[in-house]
């Protein structure tokens, strides 16, 4: 899913303007999010595994957006929710 950044921002000398996001994640990527502490480190960390990039570069994403990536993604994600069967 392609997402538009409502506010490009810089990353070195790149200017970001959007990014594809990662609509199907690994148990490695479940770990690394449910391992994080605190709301901020599980955003940050959940946002890192939907796009791809380093904390560092997620961390210039603006507020607006990274709460709008944060409400996408976390409809991917549902940690904690069952699917599938049970055994």
């Amino acid at each position: 899913m392609q997402y538009k950044f409502k506010k490009p921002f810089k990353f070195g000398e790149e200017t970001i303007e959007s990014v594809e996001l990662r609509e199907e994640f690994d148990v490695g990527d479940m770990i690394r999010i449910a391992n994080a502490k605190g709301d901020g480190d599980k955003t940050g960390a959940m946002l890192a595994a939907a796009t791809g990039w380093p904390l560092p570069k997620v961390s210039k994403i603006s507020m607006a957006d990274g709460v709008a990536l944060a409400e996408i993604v976390g409809n991917f994600i549902n940690l904690g929710q069952k699917d599938g069967e049970e055994t």
